[in-house]
C-alpha cells in the first residue's frame, strides 16, 4: 500500500500513515496530537479519519 497522508478532520493538517494500518486503528494528528480513529470510506480502499473523542 505505501506511505500516504491524511487530512486531520479537527485541524485539516496532514496525518502520514506508513500504509498497513487497519479499519479502526487510532492514530494521532502529528500536528494537534487529537486521537482519531481510522475509517473504510465509501470505495473500501480508501481510508478516512475520524474524531475519535
Amino acid at each position: 500500500m505505501g506511505t500516504r497522508e491524511l487530512e486531520c478532520p479537527i485541524c485539516n493538517a496532514d496525518v502520514p500513515l506508513a500504509g498497513d494500518e487497519k479499519p479502526g486503528e487510532e492514530v494521532f494528528c502529528t500536528y494537534c496530537r487529537a486521537p482519531l480513529t481510522l475509517q473504510i470510506g465509501e470505495d473500501p480502499d480508501d481510508l478516512l479519519l475520524d474524531e475519535d473523542y
